[in-house]
């Protein structure tokens, strides 16, 4: 049971790092958008701090995914071999 944990960590911080890196990239492109002169609109900062909240929700989001399916996983399967219910 512990190694499944540590495997569902692993899974976690891996999938967290992967869309970490492609948040940074969007983000850059972002930033560069909004620093342009040509192509800066009257809410681009917003739209920039927008795209940052969005990216961390998924880092966030994609961080939990493996732990979650893991965890139901474990929920669905001791409830099948529990005697009485």
């Amino acid at each position: 049971m512990g190694a499944e944990k540590l495997a569902a960590f692993g899974e976690s911080w891996m999938a967290m790092y992967l869309q970490m890196f492609h948040a940074n990239q969007e983000l850059v492109f972002s930033l560069m958008r909004t620093w342009n002169p040509m192509l800066v609109g009257k809410d681009a900062w917003f739209k920039s701090a927008q795209a940052v909240q969005s990216a961390m929700l998924d880092v966030l989001g994609k961080g939990v995914a493996p732990l979650h399916r893991r965890a139901v996983g474990n929920a669905k399967r001791l409830s099948r071999s529990s005697p009485g219910r």
